[in-house]
């Protein structure tokens, strides 16, 4: 069984892209696609605390985990903004959860070519069961490393002590 904290770091680009996906529409089909190869992906909290892992990306790769993150949080009823400009994408939502009352509000700045590097700098506000509204800011950072090395296809990601899943093999999601 791996660790949470390696579980929690399958969504975390998913979590950066949840304000661009929350609907339909909010622009993520403008941004290009990430090139299909091997990526390494470093991901900080509000702590200081980094997950840095290894990605093997295909061309759907980073937004098959849209819809992963959205049957996670079961976010729906969503009110989404994007903007282009020439510092990158902003992409904001606001979603239901459930069927409860609660909420997400998402805050997303993206950049970078997406052929050699890309950033988001993402904040999450989610309204908790007890009302409570907790904050998580993410620093991501992805940046090409060339061919996917030989034993990884795509969808995999290889952590810092080996450990390795396979989005598309724990989502039920398939490979296009």
């Amino acid at each position: 069984m791996l660790p949470i904290r390696y579980t929690t770091s399958l969504s975390v680009i998913a979590a950066a892209l949840l304000a661009a996906g929350c609907a339909s529409t909010g622009g993520i089909e403008d941004l290009p696609r990430p090139k299909s190869g091997h990526w390494q992906v470093s991901s900080t909290d509000q702590t200081g605390d980094t997950v840095t892992f290894q990605d093997c990306m295909d061309k759907d790769t980073f937004y098959k985990t849209r819809e992963l993150q959205k049957a996670k949080h079961d976010v729906q009823q969503c009110q989404t903004g994007s903007n282009k400009d020439s510092n990158g994408w902003q992409f904001t939502s606001n979603c239901k959860v459930g069927q409860t009352e609660q909420r997400i509000e998402t805050s997303r700045k993206i950049t970078g070519d997406f052929q050699t590097n890309f950033h988001v700098l993402s904040v999450t506000k989610q309204q908790m069961p007890d009302g409570q509204i907790v904050e998580t800011t993410r620093n991501i950072k992805g940046e090409y490393m060339g061919a996917c090395p030989a034993g990884m296809k795509p969808g995999d990601r290889m952590f810092p002590d080996g450990n390795k899943i396979n989005f598309y093999d724990i989502t039920g999601l398939q490979a296009k």
